[in-house]
């Protein structure tokens, strides 16, 4: 009886292990793993729990080896689970099932704590049970092939029924040998039936696969010996074949160039079999046209030898694409010249160590704009392609015409050894332009200034030598007509200072590197003081004063004048505020303001809510304004004073005398006071000036203006001013601009002097 046993336990031991094995060459089945180990567990159990147990049911023995055998047998019909879990496709999940077979465990264990027959009853129910549970699942939605096995199952658990049945202790002759015979069976049912299903799954893998590439855009191709064993239609539609065949010399179709490289890749592939290589380049269709194709080349087993799988793809429309763009960025669209971007190009290659001399020509059209508005973009669009035109066919091939901008030009004159040579090339290329340009029906002239710069005197790199060139450029547009002017060392320093100061003017403004100083005003006859106007000075860290003829035109220039006009009306402000809390006898301040300011709508009211959050009588301001902002910005300027003159402010018209005022704008603007400029002044008491200045005087009087004379630096100035109707007095000659302190005591002297 034993041996029998132990010659079952052995067979569905290797049955078990059989599966295993397919398990390890098919690796993507959990189902086949689940299954062998449930046999080999089975077998275990089956072992030591009949095969080998003790006669002595109350030796420690018999316990240990008993609960080893339940364990195995409870093991063995997770797995059976498990594994038709897996193969039906249903979840399934160790962490909820693994309590409910250690309860399981545990009820057998109890049971034969009581009686061994109950335990061996409870044990059969529960392997019947769960057998059955596989054979349901395998048998819902399954063909034949599932419906077999789910029937063997079905007879397995009738064969754990049988054996209490048959034998208390399920020693059962019978039920062994048909549980033997069953196992065997449900074995080999399921090795049969996991090998067709990893059948099925190879060949739905590779239909998904020849699915893929046999519809893929993508060109693939297999080589062998310099021939396509095989292409996909992808593959013979960018090359225009309709079929292989193994007919096909892959090395007509690759460009000439390139068949070196492609054989040399193919023997380090079938050399190394290992990596891929990509490549690109030009290849022919057959019916010869050109295209460019990007691949990769890699080594494949085909039909059992090696080759070489080629991954391909038509890049042509690309390619063309990045030709155009490529061309389009060197390439100017209007004229067809070189653009910025390839003369600087050029530049690097020309300017490299040991590189020979040449002249670069900055060449710029003299009053172009005028075209554009005149006679209309498309006009002067068709007048700067006839000049490329012209100039392109008359310059050696040698030279290098680009167009940098709107109208500027760019020429490169290699052989150009000295600045003779240099000024020579710049005037032939100005006499070029001596005949008109024909554009439409109408005959243009053109003239052009030109600054040149030369390699390697005015700079060792193109970035240097096109700054020296504009630099000379720009200063030759200050002559008259057209003009060629080669640069000189010192030309630039001008520029770059103004560019510094442009530079540093935004972060001054933040840190209010400003200070004010105030000019005191007289009164004439009593040389009384009468207010102050504040003059702005620029403190610069580690650089001294900057003189105020310096920025102010820099900020104007930049924008900036509007944030450094706020700066000074705070500042203005908060000056007022500190001397009218020191109880000093507070005078008017006059603040000079920018045209830009005026572009601002709400100018008026921030200023009024400005002098009014410190505190300050609205009447203790004035503004100066420019004859400049008037005229140019009546619409917006003239509101905007309205409103400060309703608030009390003063407003002051400076520098009188300078351009050209008349009575009507005199008469339209809310204006206290007139400011005559220091060139009235300077030339006092000459009876021709002192007329001009009566004259004036005798108009400020008509409309009730002050007159202030500016720039008084002489008493003989200052008693004409008072003798011609000057109301006050303002220079040298009676003070200085003031710092803040010195201010502050002038006005508590002054309001002594009253006392």
């Amino acid at each position: 009886m034993t041996g029998i046993l132990l010659i079952s336990s052995s067979l569905i031991t290797l049955l078990g292990l059989a599966l295993l094995v397919l398990a390890r060459l098919e690796p993507g089945h959990p189902h086949i793993r689940d299954w062998g180990w449930s046999h080999v567990l089975l077998a275990a159990g089956l072992t030591l729990g009949v095969a080998l147990v003790p006669p002595d049911h109350e030796t420690l023995r018999y316990k240990l080896q008993a609960t080893g055998a339940t364990a195995c047998i409870i093991a063995s019909l997770a797995l059976q689970l498990a594994g038709a879990a897996h193969y039906s496709g249903r979840a399934w999940r160790w962490r909820r099932g693994a309590p409910v077979f250690a309860a399981l465990l545990g009820v057998v264990l109890a049971l034969a704590l009581v009686q061994q027959h109950f335990a061996v009853v409870a044990a059969a129910l529960i392997l019947a049970g769960g057998t059955w549970l596989a054979a349901a699942w395998l048998w819902r939605g399954g063909e034949r092939g599932e419906r077999i096995v789910a029937a063997c199952f079905m007879a397995s658990g009738l064969v754990h029924l049988s054996g209490p049945l048959l034998d208390p202790m399920a020693r059962s002759m019978v039920t062994h040998i048909l549980g033997t015979f069953v196992q065997a069976v449900l074995a080999m049912a399921l090795i049969l039936l996991s090998v067709r299903r990893a059948h099925q799954e190879k060949e739905r893998s590779n239909t998904r696969l020849r699915q893929l590439y046999e519809r893929s855009m993508q060109g693939l191709a297999v080589l062998r010996d310099g021939r396509a064993v095989y292409a996909n239609p992808a593959a013979l539609a960018m090359f225009g074949f309709d079929q292989v065949g193994g007919e096909l010399d892959v090395y007509r179709v690759i460009a000439p160039a390139d068949v070196e490289a492609a054989r040399a890749r193919y023997q380090r592939l079938m050399q190394d079999r290992v990596g891929h290589i990509a490549w690109e380049g030009e290849r022919y269709r057959r019916d010869g046209s050109a295209i460019y194709v990007r691949g990769s080349s890699s080594y494949i087993e085909w039909e059992g030898g090696p080759a070489l799988l080629v991954l391909m793809l038509d890049d042509t429309e690309r390619q063309r694409a990045t030709e155009a763009l490529r061309r389009q960025a060197l390439h100017d669209e209007l004229t067809d010249l070189p653009n910025r971007h390839a003369a600087l190009a050029r530049l690097a290659e020309m300017t490299v160590p040991g590189a020979g001399g040449f002249a670069l020509l900055s060449a710029d059209l003299d009053r172009f704009q005028l075209v554009n508005e005149s006679l209309g973009h498309d006009t002067g669009d068709a007048l700067l392609r006839a000049i490329a035109d012209r100039l392109r066919r008359a310059l050696p091939p040698e030279a290098l015409l680009a167009r940098l901008g709107e109208d500027q030009f760019l020429l490169l004159q290699p052989g150009v050894e000295d600045d003779a040579a240099a000024l020579l090339a710049g005037q032939q290329l100005l006499a070029l332009l001596n005949a008109p340009f024909v554009v439409g029906h109408r005959a243009l002239y053109v003239h052009m200034s030109v600054g040149i710069a030369r390699f390697p005197a005015q700079g060792l790199d193109g970035a240097a030598l096109l700054r020296a060139a504009d630099v000379a450029m720009h200063q030759a547009k200050q002559q008259a007509g057209a003009a060629v002017v080669a640069y000189r060392a010192g030309m630039a320093s001008g520029a770059g200072d103004l560019l510094e100061i442009e530079q540093a003017l935004a972060a001054a403004i933040e840190r209010e590197e400003f200070l004010l100083e105030y000019q005191p005003k007289y009164a004439c006859g009593s040389r009384a003081l009468a207010g102050f106007e504040a003059l702005v000075r620029w403190q610069r860290p580690g650089r001294g004063r900057v003189s105020p003829a310096e920025f102010i035109p820099a900020a104007e220039r930049t924008g900036q004048i509007v944030a450094l006009g706020a700066l000074i009306l705070r500042q203005a402000a908060r000056q007022l505020r500190d001397w009218q809390q020191q109880g000093l006898a507070v005078l008017p301040v006059a603040v000079n303001v920018s045209p830009l300011q005026f572009e601002d709508a709400g100018f008026a009211d921030a200023l009024l809510a400005l002098v009014r959050a410190h505190g300050v009588d609205p009447k203790l301001v004035e503004v100066e304004i420019t004859e400049t902002a008037a005229m140019t910005h009546m619409d917006r300027v003239l509101p905007q004073l309205a409103r400060l003159r309703e608030a009390g402010v003063g407003v002051a018209f400076d520098d009188f005398g300078t351009g050209q005022s008349s009575l009507t704008l005199l008469r339209r603007l809310p204006i206290t006071t007139l400011k005559l400029d220091r060139s009235m002044i300077e030339p006092l008491p000459e009876p021709s000036a002192g007329a001009v200045v009566r004259a004036a005087c005798v108009l400020a009087q008509a409309l009730g203006l002050a007159v202030v004379a500016e720039g008084v630096e002489t008493d003989l100035q200052a008693e004409a001013a008072e003798r011609l109707g000057c109301t006050h007095l303002q220079g040298f000659l009676l003070s200085r601009p003031l710092g803040a302190d010195p201010a502050g005591a002038l006005l508590a002297a002054a309001a002594r002097a009253i006392a």
